[in-house]
C-alpha cells in the first residue's frame, strides 16, 4: 500500500513538473529563447564582417608581398622620388595563386616601373619644396624628419613583405598573415618612437642653415650659420631651446606624426598598380581572387564559428543539427556550392621568388666628418665649411682685417 508519506512527496514531485512546464512555457521562457536565436544571428553576422575583413586583410598582404618583391617602393635615399636620379630597376614577374600541382602552377604578375607607380605624392611634394629657390629651413626641419620616417618605414616594410614572400607559402601568407602584421606594426610603431627622437634632434642642423639664393630662381643655397652672423646664431640657439622644449611637453601629441606617416606609406602602398592576365590591376581583383581561389578554406573556418555559436547560443540539439547539415553540403546531398574549388585560368611554370635588384646611379659628396655636438650646433656643411676651427679662423680673419 502506498503510505501518505509516499503520497505526498509523488504530489510533490508531480507539481516542481508541472511548474518546470510552466516556466517553459511562460512568456520568460519563450523570451529567452528569443534572445539566444537573437544573440545567434548577431554572433553570425559579426562572424561574416570578421571574415570578410581578416580575409581582405590577407589578398591586401598577399598583393604587397608582390609588390616587395618587385622592388619598386622608395627605399633608396638617393634616389626618386627623394633625389631627381631614378633607379634601375630589374623587371620581373611574381607568382600568385599557386597550385598544388606537380609541377607547381601560378597565375603571373608585375608591377612596371612606369610614371604612375614611381610617383608617390607626399615625397614628390617635399623634393619639389627642398629644391624650391625660397626654401626655408624651418620648413626642411619638420619635411625632413617627415621623409626620413617615411623612408625607413617603407624600407621595414620592403624588407619584412619580402621576407614573407620568400619564407611563406602562399597559404600560410593568406591564413596568417594578418595576425603577424598586426604584430609587426605594433612593433615598428614602437620603433618609430624611439626614430623620431633621433630625427627631431639631429635635424636641428637645420636651425644653423641659411637659404642665400635671392634671386627667385634655381636650387636653395644653403650655408651654415655661424657666431659671426650673431642674429641668426642667436635665432637658431633660441630655436633649439623651444624644440626641446616642445619635445618634452608635446611628445604625446608627436606621436600622430608617427601614425600618419605609417598610414600614409601603407595607403600609398595599396596604391601602386600591377600588370596581370593582360589587365592593369590594382588591390581590389586580387582581395576578389582570395575569395574565389581560397574558398573552401573560408568556407570550412566560416562552418566551424558557425558550429561553435549554435552549440553556444541554441544549445546541444541545434549544434548537432548545424554539424549533419554541414556534413550533408560537404558529401553533395544537399547540393550548395560551398566546398567545390573554382578552377583557375592563365596558369603557367612557377618563376623564382627573388627580389628584383635595384641600383642607383648616385655619386655621394664628400663631407667633413663632424662629431655630434658640432653637428647640431654648426649643421652638417652643405656648401663648404662648417668646421668650428675654420670658423674661429674666418672670425679672426675677419677681425684682422677690420683693425
Amino acid at each position: 500500500m502506498i503510505s501518505s508519506s509516499d503520497t505526498s512527496a509523488i504530489a510533490g514531485d508531480t507539481s516542481a513538473i508541472d511548474e518546470k512546464v510552466a516556466k517553459l512555457n511562460s512568456s520568460s521562457g519563450k523570451g529567452e529563447i528569443y534572445s539566444n536565436i537573437k544573440g545567434f544571428f548577431a554572433f553570425l553576422f559579426a562572424i561574416i564582417i570578421f571574415i570578410g575583413m581578416y580575409f581582405s586583410s590577407s589578398g591586401l598582404i598577399l598583393y604587397l608581398c608582390k609588390l616587395a618583391q618587385s622592388n619598386i617602393l622608395p627605399t633608396d635615399i638617393h634616389c626618386k622620388p627623394y633625389e631627381a636620379t631614378p633607379p634601375n630597376i630589374q623587371p620581373i614577374e611574381t607568382n600568385i595563386f599557386t597550385t598544388n600541382t606537380d609541377p607547381p602552377l601560378s597565375m603571373k604578375m608585375n608591377f612596371p616601373y612606369d610614371k604612375y607607380n614611381s610617383s608617390n605624392k607626399v615625397l614628390d611634394m617635399i623634393y619639389q619644396y627642398k629644391n624650391q629657390s625660397d626654401s626655408n629651413f624651418l620648413g626642411n626641419y619638420f619635411l625632413s624628419i617627415i621623409e626620413s620616417l617615411l623612408h625607413i618605414n617603407y624600407l621595414i616594410f620592403n624588407k619584412i613583405l619580402n621576407t614573407f614572400n620568400e619564407n611563406l607559402s602562399e597559404y600560410a601568407i593568406v591564413m596568417f598573415s594578418p595576425i603577424l602584421a598586426g604584430i609587426i606594426l605594433s612593433i615598428i610603431f614602437f620603433y618609430d618612437h624611439l626614430y623620431l627622437i633621433y630625427l627631431w634632434f639631429s635635424n636641428m642642423s637645420w636651425f644653423f642653415k641659411k637659404n642665400t639664393n635671392e634671386t627667385g630662381k634655381g636650387q636653395p643655397k644653403w650655408n651654415d650659420v655661424t657666431i659671426a652672423s650673431f642674429t641668426d646664431y642667436g635665432v637658431g640657439i633660441c630655436l633649439v631651446m623651444l624644440f626641446i622644449f616642445i619635445f618634452f611637453v608635446g611628445f604625446p601629441i608627436l606621436s600622430i606624426i608617427i601614425f600618419v606617416t605609417m598610414v600614409w606609406c601603407v595607403f600609398s602602398c595599396r596604391a601602386y598598380k600591377a600588370s596581370m592576365g593582360g589587365k592593369i590591376i590594382n588591390v581590389e581583383p586580387i582581395i576578389q581572387d582570395v575569395f574565389k581561389y581560397y574558398k573552401i578554406s573560408i568556407m570550412s573556418f566560416f562552418s566551424f564559428l558557425v558550429i561553435v555559436i549554435a552549440f553556444s547560443k541554441l544549445g546541444t540539439t541545434p549544434g548537432i543539427f548545424s554539424v549533419i547539415t554541414l556534413l550533408m553540403i560537404y558529401y553533395g546531398i544537399i547540393r550548395i556550392d560551398m566546398f567545390n574549388p573554382i578552377a583557375q585560368n592563365n596558369l603557367s611554370k612557377v618563376v623564382s621568388y627573388d627580389q628584383a635588384k635595384k641600383t642607383c646611379d648616385f655619386k655621394p659628396v664628400e663631407k667633413e666628418k663632424h662629431g655630434l655636438l658640432s653637428s647640431l650646433i654648426f649643421g652638417n656643411n652643405q656648401s663648404g665649411g662648417g668646421n668650428i676651427t675654420k670658423q674661429l679662423k674666418k672670425i679672426s680673419k675677419t677681425i684682422t682685417k677690420n683693425n
